[in-house]
């Protein structure tokens, strides 16, 4: 069961993400004010209310995560005394989609609510179905020239009456 907090001078931001199948994207969430101690601080990611990823006290919680993102989060651990809690999800699936929010506390009070909208897309593959098929220009010129001067010498070769 999650606590219950208050938001109180809170700012909340939205940010927009855009990520592949099977890739990775980071979504951002940094405190846009000082942190007391990091000690104090709560940070919770939720999509759809599931529980995503939470970082209690400098330390990841993984207790409550959903199995949804079991071995697929990460966080940066050496940016949390700078307010930065951002989330690489990785593997990404299309039910990563939608809208994510890192809640965070500090003393059980809500300081931030970081809004940020994930976007799944299959990578585009740029296949032809001609390619390899044709010789690149620059080979075509190189065998024509080659073939012309194969014809000229054998050209003057007959002419002249002499083998080689």
């Amino acid at each position: 069961m999650l606590p219950v907090f208050l938001l109180i001078n809170g700012v909340s931001l939205q940010d927009t993400v855009v990520g592949f199948i099977g890739g990775s994207a980071v979504l951002l969430c940094s405190s846009k004010e000082p942190l007391l101690t990091i000690q104090d601080v709560e940070v919770q990611w939720r999509h759809n209310n599931w529980n995503v990823y939470a970082i209690i006290k400098d330390k990841v919680a993984m207790e409550e995560q959903d199995a949804e993102y079991r071995n697929r989060t990460e966080s940066f651990p050496a940016e949390y005394v700078r307010g930065n809690f951002s989330l690489k999800l990785n593997n990404l699936q299309y039910s990563d989609e939608g809208e994510y929010k890192c809640y965070i506390s500090e003393d059980s009070i809500i300081k931030n609510i970081i809004t940020v909208e994930l976007l799944i897309k299959e990578r585009e593959t740029r296949q032809n179905s001609n390619e390899g098929t044709k010789p690149r220009p620059e080979m075509t010129v190189m065998i024509s020239f080659v073939l012309c001067i194969g014809i000229i010498f054998s050209l003057a070769n007959s002419a002249t009456g002499v083998l080689m």
